[in-house]
Parts: structure tokens; sequence; C-alpha cells
């Protein structure tokens, strides 16, 4: 029960993540937005494990998977999130990102070596199906001359990154605490936006209104530092293939909390939901063999 409120909670916070990004970017671009997420996100990991920070030994011995689920993995989708968040709605990129359980099986076979059942194969092709509805507004005539909204692409390359970052995430944080692997795939991502912030020139802080800083810090706090934090709790305690289904919840969070902020919800997002869904909870039905390698 307390591994499912873990995943319960973090799946929550991560849908209100898209809209809080959107209040963000109302007043910065989508660089200081992603600094700002993770300066609130790696300060909140730091108080939380300010007795427990991780050794140099630690860093070390787990330095590949550090770098590689935090700059590749874990930058990577959030320079894309908020690149696309741009240009699309809140709840597009939701559903688009809730595709991910199907990206990961793909990747786990890529770099796990996991094998792929036809029942999974059928998952992602519903999957499939669903993200391609939503993308056409659910108007299948407009595929006769699609064109794709280029904040929707921007979030299919984001959910390539997350995909690759849940694989890396399960390979490699073994031999470290989830907090620990929590904060250095954080603060590696921070050094990442860091690195690109003088871009656009320094940030004028004085001028960013309330609704900003409570959005900033909401989305560091909650959307980051809780939310990995408990997911992989959750992960911990229940097990990868069991919690993996837990991401629906993601898109359904997206959808009640764009009542509270004004959005409009239209018939294609709730049939388009639930092809990804269902496509999921099929996907899902993974291997012994497939959950031994993402435990």
């Amino acid at each position: 029960m307390k591994a499912t409120n873990y995943l319960i909670i973090s799946a929550v916070f991560l849908g209100l993540n898209f809209h809080l990004a959107k209040i963000i970017l109302k007043e910065v671009d989508f660089l200081e937005a992603g600094f700002w997420r993770f300066l609130f996100g790696v300060l909140t990991l730091i108080v939380f494990g300010f007795k427990n920070l991780p050794k140099f030994k630690i860093i070390r011995l787990n330095l590949k998977g550090i770098l590689l689920t935090g700059f590749i993995g874990l930058f990577g989708f959030n320079f894309f999130f908020f690149l696309g968040l741009l240009h699309t709605s809140a709840l597009n990129a939701a559903l688009i990102v809730s595709l991910n359980p199907a990206l990961t099986i793909v990747f786990s076979k890529l770099i796990l070596k996991t094998s792929i059942e036809k029942i999974q194969i059928i998952g992602i092709i519903i999957a499939l199906f669903g993200v391609t509805y939503l993308i056409l507004k659910g108007n299948i005539i407009n595929l006769i001359d699609i064109q794709f909204n280029s904040g929707d692409i921007l979030i299919l390359i984001a959910n390539v990154f997350f995909a690759l970052h849940h694989v890396w995430v399960r390979k490699y944080n073994s031999t470290i605490s989830n907090l620990n692997f929590t904060f250095l795939t954080s603060l590696c991502c921070l050094i990442g936006f860091i690195f690109l912030l003088p871009i656009n020139g320094v940030p004028k802080v004085t001028v960013y209104t309330s609704n900003f800083w409570l959005a900033a810090i909401g989305i560091g706090i909650l959307g980051t530092a809780l939310a990995y934090f408990l997911w992989q709790k959750g992960v911990q305690i229940k097990g990868a293939d069991k919690a993996g289904v837990f991401t629906n919840i993601i898109p359904l969070s997206t959808a009640l909390f764009a009542v509270v902020f004004g959005e409009n919800l239209h018939q294609f997002h709730l049939i388009g939901g639930l092809c990804i869904g269902f496509g999921l909870l099929i996907s899902k039905k993974t291997s012994s063999k497939l959950s031994k390698a993402l435990s």
C-alpha cells in the first residue's frame, strides 16, 4: 500500500508539471525554465539528503550511469520538453509522454537485450494509434495534408530521451541509493542548463511575477525532487513491471488539472487518451525476463 501511494503521488505531481511549465514559459525562455526547475529541485534534494550526500568514491564508481542518465536522458528530455511546450498544449504533451512505457520496452530490447512478446507489440500499436489520433485532433481526414504541430514533434523527441532515462535508471541505479542517484542526475541536468543559460542573457529576476515563482518552486520541489524520489522509491518496493502501469495516471492528472488551469478538453483528448492507456496496459504484460532486467 505504501508503494502504491508513492507511485500515485508521483504521477499526480508529474501531471501537474505540464501546467506549471506553461506558466513559467509565459515569462522566461525554455532554457531558463529548465534552469529554475532543477535549481529548486537540486536544492530540495540537498536538504533531504544533507546528512547522506554521496562520497567521491561512490560517484566515481557510478560515473558512467550518472552521466548517461543525467546529461543525455534527463537533460535531453527536459530540453525538448520545455521547448515543445512553447508550441503545444499541456494536455497534448502529457498524452504523448504517456507513450513512454511502450518506448521503454523498445529501448529495453536494444540496450538490455530483453525480448519483446507479441502482446507487447499489440499494445505498442494501440498506443501509437492513440498518439496519432491525438495529433490529428480526432479527424483522420487530416492525414491527407497532415501538418504536425512543431510542439507535438518536440515532445515526441523528448519522450525518446525520457525512455532512455527510464532504462538507464534501471540499469545503473543498483549500487547507489535512490536519493543520491536522483540528486546526482538532477545536478547533471542543472549543469547543462547553466551552461546554456547565457545564450539568452542574464535572467531578470526582479520583474518576474508571483505566479512565476510559485510555479517554479512548485515544479522544482513537487514535480522534480519529490516526484523523482517517490517514483524510484515505489519502483524499489513494488518492482518495475508493476510500477510502470501508474504512468497512465499522468495524462489523467494533467486532464484534471487542465480544468483548474482553464484549459479546454475535447473529445479527441478522451479517445486518444483511452487508446494510449489501453495500449500501455497491454504492453505492460511483460515477461519475467524483462521484469528482472528492468528491476
